[in-house]
């Protein structure tokens, strides 16, 4: 499924591609918490840094919710990605989804 979904990270429709992020989300508020983020890990950060510069704030949204849980999951997981993107010049899309994933107390970025 993990394949779908990275596939689905780059489909010109914005909706396929907000799938895509959701359909990995750790914490939904409506639905059981799901692990493949933690267990299939690079799969999980390729995803994230595909949509990391999409145009669309519907899928900027999602990303930074995504590495928001991520933070509260895995903390150090969730700086690995940030520090990684942080590393190249970000776009405006890139920066507000980590100010984004970082809004929570447990949540402290680099």
């Amino acid at each position: 499924m993990m394949q779908i979904m990275l596939t689905w990270s780059r489909d010109a429709d914005v909706h396929v591609r907000r799938l895509a992020s959701e359909g990995v989300r750790i914490r939904l508020p409506w639905a059981k918490k799901l692990t493949v983020a933690l267990e299939r890990f690079e799969e999980f950060r390729a995803l994230l840094t595909n949509l990391k510069d999409d145009p669309s704030r519907f899928v900027q949204k999602s990303v930074g919710n995504n590495l928001n849980d991520l933070f509260k999951e895995a903390p150090d997981k969730a700086v690995a990605i940030v520090r990684d993107w942080e590393a190249k010049p970000c776009s405006k899309a890139t920066q507000w989804i980590i100010r984004h994933g970082s809004r929570s107390p447990k949540s402290k970025a680099p």
